[in-house]
């Protein structure tokens, strides 16, 4: 197995999307086929939340789905797309215990029905822990918690791994986090819990992408502001922080930059009532989220990240 911990954790962020279907060249490494954990919505037994669950040699990985794109493409329609961002736009902070902080109420409620065990089976908690009673019988993986997800599914793998570094019985379980393009999952007193753990997390974000300034905050960078707002124009804005060690593209040279389509000037220019419109900025709206072979986040992981990789070889090192 030649690909970084790291890349493999960004395919098992794609896998999630379609849990059946595997990328040629793009290996998670699976002992066995992972377990797909599916919960519905309470408003019309939507499945908007899903997560796979499997074993690796380096450990257990969790990958959260994150949310369902416009025309998927298979059994899902229209409307878990609309619930699915419904959700992601409620954005209300709420206090709650098993985070030590605020966090966003949509997502948190994706991890409530997740986590827990429920009438369609076992939760991700309950899977977590089988793989690692089995692991200490066959002895074919290494007791180390991984999780990761891409845009809402990073948010959930971060609210997953405050839960996990904070039960008992994980007390020795190494937790580490990778999170791609991931939407923030909570406030400054989240944040500030967060980093009291043993958690080792990498936040990879691409320059242009706006997803991972949501929910808007007052450092929420202004163009990420305007094309949010010309999305929903009624978001509010809260006190929401990033978590995690932040993993981005050095700069580029002077001479041969490029200015991404969407910066400041563009921006304001598409969303005045005499421009163009938001369906111009689209196509690259969506360009700088993807994690697809060639996106910005598949050359980015590991192998764009020059002398700061170590391949995986050891649990990345908390910020100071």
């Amino acid at each position: 197995m030649h690909d970084c911990m790291k890349r493999r954790l960004l395919y098992a962020s794609s896998q999630a999307y379609q849990p059946g279907m595997q990328v040629h060249g793009r290996n998670v490494g699976w002992i066995e086929a992972p377990f797909v954990v599916r919960r519905e919505t309470a408003i019309g037994n939507r499945q908007i939340d899903q997560a796979l669950v499997g074993r690796t040699p380096e450990g257990v990985v969790v990958a959260f789905r994150g949310s369902l794109p416009p025309f998927f493409g298979d059994a899902h329609d229209g409307w878990d797309v609309v619930l699915d961002w419904l959700n992601d736009a409620f954005s209300l902070c709420v206090e709650d215990s098993h985070y030590g902080g605020g966090v966003h109420f949509g997502f948190a409620e994706s991890m409530r029905r997740l986590w827990s065990d429920a009438g369609s089976g076992p939760g991700v908690r309950t899977a977590i822990q089988a793989m690692l009673d089995q692991s200490l019988l066959d002895r074919k993986t290494r007791r180390h918690l991984f999780l990761t997800g891409h845009s809402k599914g990073g948010a959930l793998a971060n609210l997953a791994a405050l839960r996990a570094a904070q039960a008992n019985e994980w007390a020795d379980l190494p937790v580490s986090v990778a999170t791609i393009a991931a939407a923030r999952a909570g406030n400054a007193d989240f944040a500030a819990s967060y980093e009291r753990t043993r958690i080792a997390c990498l936040r990879y974000e691409m320059p242009g992408d706006v997803v991972p300034h949501l929910p808007l905050s007052p450092a929420t960078p202004g163009w990420a502001r305007r094309i949010a707002k010309g999305v929903f124009p009624r978001l509010a804005m809260g006190d929401y922080r990033p978590v995690g060690l932040l993993v981005t593209p050095p700069p580029a040279p002077k001479a041969g930059h490029q200015a991404w389509t969407g910066s400041r000037r563009p921006v304001r220019r598409l969303l005045d009532r005499r421009g163009s419109g938001l369906e111009a900025l689209t196509p690259a709206i969506l360009t700088a989220h993807a994690i697809c072979p060639g996106s910005g986040y598949d050359r980015l992981i590991c192998e764009g990240e020059g002398l700061g990789c170590d391949h995986g070889e050891a649990p990345a090192r908390k910020r100071a």
